[in-house]
C-alpha cells in the first residue's frame, strides 16, 4: 500500500483540540508525550472494557508489547510511534513490516513525527489498510451514536445518520418536455432514499437510464454487422443549425399533500459512493428519465429533451417544478426536506448526464462528479468521418442503445400501448445516424454538450482512465478545456479502463469528495481545494501526484519516422479476415506482435519525457484508390511491469460505507509484467483529413499531407524506453471491416510523431 492523501486539511492547534474534544478525547499538553500517546491509544479501543488486553496485542518493538512499554520508563521515539500507528491502521507488525522507518518511506506515509497532537489528529484522517480512514472506522464501530445530526471532523461529514430507518419514497416529477407528443408533459419517476432529519438536507442524484432495467434482447438484435465497404463520399462542407429545445408548460391543477404516497421497496442497484454519503446526511436520488420503466415519453438518448427532464428533478428540489404522488397527476408533493443543493454522480451514461446537466447552468446543481462521461455523442459512435464502435462493443450504435434503455417495453402493458410509437421513433433515428458516411450532422450536433459548456456554473470533478477505449479520453479532455475560466474544475486521471475508482486503496477519492461536498452542499466553512489534476503515475504502483493542467505543453518532442516509403495492404485473405472478425482480441494481439497488415516503427526514447496532451502524427500518405481509412496506435514496448486496466480485488468486502451499511471490495490496479502498453490511438477517414466538417476527394496515387491527433493522455517515459508506432487500416474492434483490395503508402521521410510534454 502507498498513501496518497488529498482529502486532509491542515488546521490550527486550537481547532484540532476542539475537534478532538468533540470526539471525547481530551489530550493535555501538560502531560508527557508518552502519556498523551497512551491516552490516545486507549481511547481508540473504546469498544474494550479491558484496554490493557487491547494494548497487549500491539508491540512497541520486536521484544516489547505496548502495555509493557507504557509501564516502563522508556521514552516515546519516532520509531516506536510509527511502529504502533501502523498497527492501529491495520498493518501486522513482523508480517506486513518489520522496520517502521523503512515502511514509512516505502508507503509514502504522510505523517512526520513531531507535534504529537497534530500527528494524532492527522492519523485519524489517514486511511487504514482496509480502505477506511481511522476516524471513519471508529465511528462505524460506534464512537458517536447514530443521532441523525451532522458531525464533522477535519471538514468532512461523519456517518452519524441511521441507514436502517430511512425514508424510502417515490414521486413523479412533471418535466417540461413532451417527447411522445401526447399533449401532456412527460412524468419522470424519482426513487428517493433519505435519512430522517429535522431540517433540510442536500441530495446526491444519479441520472441513469439503466436504473429501471435494460432490454438486452432488443439491443442485441439491433447490433450491426461491421463488415462492409468504406463508402466514397461526395465532396462537400457540412452545414449545421443551432440546436433548439421545445419546452411545454405544466398541465392542470393538483392538490398539495404533505408527503409521498408510494413507498420505494427495491432498487436495481445503488452506487456505493451514494451509499457512502447516505449515512453522512445526504439524500440519495435515482432517476431513470424519459422512456424508462415507470416513467413516460420516448427514449431520446443524449439530447437536451432527456437532459431537461433530469434538470426538472433539480428544479423540483428547488420548488420550480411539480412532483405528483402517482400517474393520475391529482396530488402533488413538495420537496420541503431539500435544501436545494445537488451533486450528480455515476460513470459512463450516468457521467454523461452529469456533463449535460451542468451545461444547462441549472440553479441548485452545486457539483458534478462526472466519471468517464461523454461530452459529444458523435465522438462516442463516430471518429473523424468514420463509423466506429465503442471499445469492447463492436456493432453497437445509437439505435441499439435506445433499445437497451427503453425499459418501458419491459412491462407488457406499456409495450402494448407504446412500442409502436417507440419503433417509429427508432426508424427516424436510423435515418439520422447516416451509417454509410460516418459524418457529423444535425443529429449529433443536437447531442454535443461542448456547445453549451460556457453555461456551466457548478464545480466540476471528472474521473477518467487513460485506457478507457469505450468513452475515450478525448471526451474529458474537450470538456475540461471547454469550461469557463471562473469554474473550479478537477480531474482524477488514472490508468484504468472504463471503471469506477472510489474503492481503490491508493487514493482517498471518497474522502476528497466528502470534503468538497461538505463545503459546497452542507455549507461548512472550509478552505478545502482539490488540485486541478490528480494524476496516477504510470511508472510505479499506487503513486498519485497533483498537476497544473491536462494538456500542459511546455515543449514538443519530435520523432522522425524513417527515410523510406512503406505500404499498408488493406486486403486480408478470407481465412484471416473471418478469424479476426470472429475474435477481435486475436487481431489486437497479432497487431501488437507485428503480424497483421501494418507499418511498425520502433522509436528509442533518448531522454525522460512527461507526455501531457494530444500526440500528433504529421503524415504524407497516398491511396491506391479513391478512399481510405487510417488507424494508428502508439505503444510503450518492452517486457516489464505496467499498470493493468482493470482493478483487482485486494480484500473482499472490507470497506465500510457507513455502519455496516454497504460493505464493498477494496481494489487496486495491478502492476504486472506485460509485453507492451497502449499509450494512445486514433482513427481517420482520409476524406475528412482537413477537418470534421469538410469532406474532400481522394485522388488515387496522389500524396496527401495532413495531421492526425490521437487520444489525449498523460504518460511518463524514461530514457531507454521504446515507443512503437503502428499504422494500419481496418481495426476489427473499432472501425468498419472493409476488405477491399487497396493499399496506403506512407512517405516516412516526410512524416513525424510529435509529443506534447511538460517539463520533467
Amino acid at each position: 500500500m502507498r498513501f496518497n492523501q488529498f482529502s486532509y486539511q491542515p488546521t490550527t492547534s486550537s481547532q484540532r483540540f476542539e475537534e478532538l474534544e468533540g470526539l471525547g478525547l481530551k489530550l493535555s499538553p501538560q502531560l508527557s508525550l508518552k502519556r498523551q500517546f497512551e491516552d490516545f491509544i486507549r481511547w481508540s479501543f473504546f469498544t474494550y472494557s479491558n484496554t490493557d488486553y487491547a494494548l497487549s496485542t500491539l508491540a512497541a518493538d520486536k521484544e516489547t508489547d505496548l502495555v509493557t512499554f507504557f509501564q516502563s520508563d522508556r521514552e516515546l521515539t519516532a520509531e516506536i510511534f510509527y511502529t504502533v500507528v501502523f498497527q492501529l491502521l491495520g498493518f501486522s507488525y513482523l508480517v506486513d513490516f518489520e522496520d517502521a522507518e523503512q515502511f514509512r518511506k516505502e508507503t509514502g506515509f504522510p505523517i512526520v513525527y513531531g507535534d504529537l497532537i497534530e500527528n494524532l489528529y492527522q492519523l485519524l484522517n489517514t486511511r487504514t489498510k482496509k480502505g477506511n480512514t481511522l476516524i471513519d472506522q471508529l465511528v462505524s464501530d460506534g464512537l458517536i451514536s447514530e443521532d441523525n445530526h451532522y458531525h464533522y471532523f477535519n471538514g468532512k461529514s461523519l456517518a452519524t445518520f441511521s441507514t436502517h430507518d430511512v425514508i424510502r419514497e417515490v414521486v413523479y416529477v412533471e418535466s417540461r418536455v413532451d417527447t411522445d407528443k401526447d399533449g401532456l408533459p412527460d412524468l419522470v419517476k424519482v426513487s428517493i432514499i433519505r435519512p430522517r432529519y429535522d431540517g433540510q438536507i442536500p441530495s446526491v442524484m444519479t441520472a441513469s437510464p439503466y436504473h429501471q432495467g435494460t432490454n438486452d434482447k432488443a439491443s442485441d438484435k439491433a447490433l450491426y454487422k461491421m463488415e462492409g465497404e468504406l463508402e466514397v463520399k461526395p465532396p462537400h462542407t457540412i452545414e449545421l443549425e443551432e440546436p433548439k429545445l421545445n419546452l411545454v408548460e405544466p398541465h392542470g391543477q393538483a392538490e398539495v399533500v404533505s408527503e409521498a404516497e408510494e413507498k420505494l421497496s427495491h432498487i436495481n442497484s445503488s452506487y456505493t459512493l451514494n451509499d457512502y454519503f447516505l449515512p453522512r446526511g445526504f439524500a440519495n436520488l435515482y432517476v431513470s428519465g424519459v422512456g424508462t420503466k415507470d416513467s413516460q415519453g420516448l427514449m431520446t438518448n443524449g439530447d437536451y429533451q432527456q437532459i431537461e427532464a433530469y434538470k426538472n428533478v433539480i428544479d423540483w428540489l428547488n420548488g420550480r417544478c411539480r412532483a405528483f404522488t402517482d400517474h393520475t397527476r391529482k396530488r402533488q408533493v413538495k420537496a420541503d426536506w431539500s435544501n436545494g443543493k445537488v451533486v450528480t454522480t455515476g460513470i459512463s451514461y450516468l457521467g454523461t448526464m452529469s456533463n449535460g446537466l451542468a451545461t444547462t447552468g441549472v440553479d441548485g446543481l452545486e457539483v458534478i462528479i462526472a466519471e468517464a462521461g461523454i461530452s459529444s455523442w458523435y465522438n462516442y459512435y463516430r471518429e473523424n468521418g468514420l463509423v466506429t464502435s465503442p471499445g469492447g462493443y463492436p456493432g453497437e450504435d445509437f439505435d441499439s442503445l435506445a433499445e437497451l434503455t427503453y425499459s418501458r417495453n419491459l412491462q407488457a402493458g406499456d409495450y402494448i400501448r407504446g412500442n409502436e410509437a417507440h419503433q417509429a421513433d427508432l426508424e427516424k433515428v436510423k435515418e439520422h445516424l447516416n451509417r454509410n458516411t460516418g459524418d457529423y450532422n444535425q443529429f449529433w450536433h443536437d447531442r454535443n454538450y461542448l456547445l453549451n459548456a460556457h453555461k456551466v456554473q457548478a464545480e466540476v470533478v471528472f474521473t477518467h482512465g487513460s485506457q478507457d477505449w469505450n468513452v475515450k479520453p478525448l471526451h474529458v479532455y474537450q470538456m475540461f478545456h471547454a469550461l469557463p475560466n471562473h469554474i473550479n474544475k478537477h480531474l482524477f486521471f488514472h490508468h484504468g479502463a472504463h471503471v469506477y475508482m472510489n474503492n481503490w486503496q491508493s487514493i482517498d477519492f471518497r474522502e476528497s469528495m466528502n470534503a468538497l461536498l461538505s463545503k459546497k452542499l452542507l455549507g461548512l466553512d472550509s478552505s478545502y481545494q482539490l488540485p486541478t489534476v490528480i494524476w496516477q503515475d504510470n511508472t510505479e504502483p499506487q503513486r498519485w501526484q497533483g498537476l497544473d493542467d491536462f494538456g500542459k505543453q511546455d515543449e514538443l518532442h519530435t520523432f522522425s519516422l524513417g527515410n523510406e516509403e512503406k505500404v499498408i495492404q488493406n486486403h486480408y485473405d478470407q481465412k484471416d479476415f473471418d478469424r479476426y472478425g470472429k475474435t477481435y482480441q486475436t487481431f489486437n494481439t497479432e497487431l501488437y506482435q507485428g503480424k497483421v497488415n501494418q507499418i511498425t516503427i520502433d522509436l528509442p526514447v533518448s531522454q525522460d519525457i512527461h507526455l501531457n496532451g494530444r500526440v500528433e502524427l504529421k503524415l504524407r500518405v497516398k491511396s491506391s484508390t479513391n478512399k481510405g481509412l487510417l488507424s494508428a496506435q502508439l505503444l510503450e514496448l518492452g517486457q516489464k511491469k505496467y499498470l493493468q486496466p482493470y482493478p483487482a480485488v485486494l480484500s473482499a468486502r472490507t470497506i465500510d460505507n457507513g455502519r455496516y451499511h454497504m460493505l464493498e471490495n477494496l481494489c487496486e490496479l495491478p502492476f504486472n509484467p506485460s509485453a507492451q502498453r497502449v499509450i494512445t490511438k486514433g482513427y481517420l477517414n482520409l476524406q475528412n483529413r482537413t477537418n470534421l466538417l469538410t469532406i474532400e476527394e481522394i485522388q488515387p496515387n496522389e500524396w496527401m499531407d495532413f495531421k492526425l491527433e490521437l487520444q489525449p493522455t498523460i504518460y511518463k517515459l524514461k530514457e531507454g524506453d521504446t515507443l512503437r508506432l503502428v499504422l494500419y487500416t481496418t481495426d476489427f474492434e473499432i472501425t468498419i471491416r472493409d476488405n477491399t483490395d487497396y493499399q496506403l503508402t506512407v512517405d516516412l521521410a516526410q512524416s513525424s510523431l510529435i509529443l506534447p510534454c511538460q517539463k520533467v
